[in-house]
């Protein structure tokens, strides 16, 4: 596990259901597994990258303080991506950080999703869908803790540069990364006349 998961997040996560072999994508890459289970995530233990889980959708997985250990300490889990406050709460006290899931789709449900929000310094905030976070009023935004995470629907290269302009990570497929570093490419062929996100820290 990275010594210190909240200075080292990586700008982009790959999502994956960790079925199979992964490579890093790109520099500043790791991996976020998710729908998947408790098989997937033993055969990332130990895994030289940064590695971040959705355990909510972990087939299998508990959200108490023991499947806080099992990820944090047994597995090397650095980042750990959840809707229950208390398990939040269980990963900072581990040494993880704890990013809660906070539902976005209109004023009150992001409301209404931080008011329970174990504010600390290794608890930041996922945001769901990332695709909205760039529409967010600026009080909005203001009410969130960081470091903040861009999470879900998140594909065209638009809509990913303006959330990384906000964002300290975004979770992307592997399809949107690859995307992203054609674009890159096709700009320093033409001398930089193709716009491209940035992803320097906002």
């Amino acid at each position: 596990m990275n010594s210190d998961p909240v200075r080292n997040l990586p700008r982009v996560f790959e999502a994956s259901h960790g079925q199979g072999s992964w490579s890093p994508p790109g520099r500043d890459v790791g991996l976020l597994l998710r729908d998947t289970n408790l098989a997937a995530l033993l055969a990332y233990a130990g895994y030289d990258t940064t590695l971040a889980v959705d355990c909510d959708s972990v087939e299998g997985l508990g959200d108490d303080r023991a499947a806080a250990e099992f990820l944090v300490l047994r597995l090397g889990f650095g980042v750990v991506l959840t809707r229950h406050t208390a398990m939040a709460a269980n990963v900072a006290s581990l040494g993880g950080l704890a990013l809660l899931k906070v539902y976005a789709l209109d004023t009150e449900g992001l409301h209404r999703s931080l008011e329970g929000h174990p504010r600390g310094p290794a608890i930041g905030t996922a945001i769901c869908p990332g695709l909205v976070l760039a529409h967010l009023e600026p009080g909005e935004l203001s009410l969130l803790p960081r470091p903040i995470m861009g999470y879900g629907l998140l594909d065209a290269p638009e809509d990913i540069a303006a959330c990384l302009a906000i964002a300290d990570s975004v979770v992307l497929r592997r399809q949107a990364i690859e995307g992203l570093a054609a674009l890159s490419r096709d700009g320093r062929e033409t001398g930089g006349s193709i716009g491209q996100p940035s992803f320097a820290r906002p």
